[in-house]
């Protein structure tokens, strides 16, 4: 991508890291002491998460929503 788009390209990124999995406890709150260390394990959730399609859906849906409203925003302040 980079040598297509060049190094300057605009982009955006969603970055979750294993400080972002959390435990809820019995009462449904999330226990922030309770922190998932096992590699296997998060391997295993982050392997689980990349391959929702919602996730992406989610995300394509909204690009294409704020660049709506922002390509009609701009051509209104060009004009």
């Amino acid at each position: 991508m980079i040598k297509e788009q060049g190094e300057d390209a605009e982009c955006a990124a969603w970055i979750y890291t294993k400080e972002d999995i959390h435990v809820k406890d019995e009462d449904g709150e999330v226990d922030y002491d309770n922190v998932i260390e096992d590699p296997a394990l998060l391997a295993r959730i982050f392997d689980d998460v990349g391959n929702i399609d919602y996730i992406y859906q989610v995300i394509q849906e909204s690009v294409d929503e704020v660049t709506e409203e922002k390509l009609m925003s701009y051509q209104q302040e060009c004009v």
